[in-house]
């Protein structure tokens, strides 16, 4: 897989330094002459140690450059006589360009974006670019809905014969799952994000992440995962478990799937060969789930473990033909981690803070690990109806834990720096362990304040993730492997 990195502003103060030292595994490197109206194109060409990449992308399309034609002529002469090895020329207004300017079609990547939404007309707009002579074809509208996933994947089944020409992925959230599938449905190239901190659209993978997840396959996966969440935000777990897959030479592939309209989990939340991937050749294993879609994967499963009936969470649905099974790993995941940090959870006090659907899932795994389980939240009613159909006993938000008990953090508190504490410091002060299910890319105030009591998020979601793995595979989990790729992920 060749990989396109994408140099912007926020990469470097100075543009020459930037390009001289591309991101470690880039093949090329697109600059965008739109971000660097003053730079001199000739003199970042030359510094730059890989083939370059020019783009002049139209307002019209998303950028910052002319949508006029007059004025986009001179700046893309400029790239073609300073040596750029490719040019991105707008199908919608720089096909004159590749007659007056006389760029070789061998030249050229043929462009189409749209910033608004994906159109009815995709498929059209897909021949007429398939018909024009260019090296690569980069078609890219923006995925509003998971429905439109389906109408850009589609284009590589309907585009068979020509699809080593094109690059067709989606913007946006949601079009996530297309950047990472795009190169292992056929296109000749992969574009991400100069570093975490430069990132040119929103979704855009780096270089590393890009290679986690899919460095180790080389075409269709035979199978694909995904972590089902309302947004696709950056969860870890498609690195975890690409890791677990390379390990095992298993061609099987994870990616994060954004669905904001909940309406739209039937797509998804079906047996196998049902799904929405299933329709555009992708066979669906199953989907770990993060919330707030726990209570309804557990709804939509026609077999479920007890302790999702007991819970009413899922967070892994396992697809099979007629049906869709349920188990929750949120268990598996904090009594793991526990054990993992040496702390006995028999005969001992836990309080688990928050009634959602990793709340209850918890607070059910450590009474069956024996612990003397709470459940405590900011409503009594809701905690006492919550803890009554859970069969555990609850706390009022200013009721203190027992002495020594195992908390446990089942909210979100933590993933942005101003969320209040959880519990208290003198709560954190008396008890065994504080144990954390948020991650994030810095030690949260929690941790600070907890210390050796600490057990973080992310020997959490290696626990859980080691028990999905399973799941999903039937095959033992390669847990050095999933842990080391977790302590690099980027």
């Amino acid at each position: 897989m060749e990989i396109i990195v994408t140099m912007v502003p926020e990469a470097a103060p100075e543009p020459l330094a930037a390009i001289a030292k591309p991101p470690e595994g880039a093949a090329l490197v697109e600059l965008r002459l739109d971000l660097y109206p003053g730079i001199d194109v000739q003199a970042a060409i030359a510094a730059c140690p890989l083939p370059v990449l020019a783009t002049l992308r139209s307002a019209a399309e998303g950028g910052r450059g002319p949508d006029d034609t007059a004025e986009r002529l001179p700046r893309l002469a400029a790239a073609r006589d300073a040596g750029a090895a490719l040019i991105d020329l707008e199908l919608d207004r720089d096909l004159e360009a590749l007659r007056s300017l006389g760029i070789a079609p061998e030249q050229t990547v043929l462009s189409w974006h749209d910033p608004s939404g994906t159109p009815r007309n995709l498929d059209r707009v897909a021949n007429v670019m398939l018909a024009t002579p260019a090296a690569f074809l980069k078609l890219v509208p923006t995925a509003e809905r998971l429905a439109d996933l389906a109408a850009v994947l589609g284009l590589y089944q309907r585009a068979r014969p020509e699809r080593r020409r094109l690059i067709a992925f989606a913007m946006g959230p949601v079009g996530v799952p297309t950047r990472l599938l795009a190169p292992l449905l056929g296109a000749p190239v992969a574009f991400a994000a100069w570093s975490a901190a430069a990132v040119a659209a929103p979704g855009q993978p780096t270089v590393g992440r890009l290679r986690a997840i899919t460095g180790h396959l080389n075409g269709p996966p035979q199978r694909l995962f995904g972590v089902v969440r309302a947004e696709a935000t950056a969860s870890l777990s498609p690195v975890m478990h690409g890791a677990g897959f390379a390990a095992l030479a298993l061609p099987y592939l994870m990616v994060p799937v954004g669905v904001p309209d909940p309406a739209e989990l039937e797509l998804v939340f079906r047996p196998a060969g049902e799904t929405l991937f299933d329709r555009v050749g992708l066979p669906v294993g199953g989907w770990a789930v993060s919330t707030p879609y726990k209570d309804r994967a557990a709804t939509a499963a026609t077999v479920a473990a007890p302790r999702v009936k007991r819970s009413g969470s899922a967070n892994t649905l396992v697809l099979r033909p007629a049906a869709v099974l349920a188990d929750t790993t949120d268990p598996d995941g904090v009594v793991g981690a526990l054990t993992a940090a040496g702390v006995e959870i028999a005969g001992r006090a836990a309080v688990v803070q928050g009634t959602g659907g990793a709340g209850r899932a918890v607070a059910v795994g450590l009474d069956l690990a024996g612990a003397n389980v709470r459940l405590r939240g900011r409503d009594d009613d809701r905690t006492r109806q919550v803890a009554g159909t859970i069969g555990i006993r609850w706390l009022a938000p200013d009721e203190a834990p027992p002495a020594g008990a195992i908390l446990v953090n089942a909210t979100p508190l933590g993933s942005s720096e101003d969320d209040p504490l959880p519990f208290t410091e003198a709560e954190i002060a008396g008890s065994t362990a504080v144990v954390d299910m948020v991650y994030g890319s810095g030690p949260p105030a929690l941790a600070e304040i907890a210390g050796s009591r600490y057990v973080d998020g992310q020997s959490v979601l290696a626990c859980q993730g080691f028990a999905q793995f399973a799941a999903f595979t039937g095959r033992l989990p390669p847990k050095e492997a999933m842990l080391a790729a977790l302590s690099r992920a980027d």
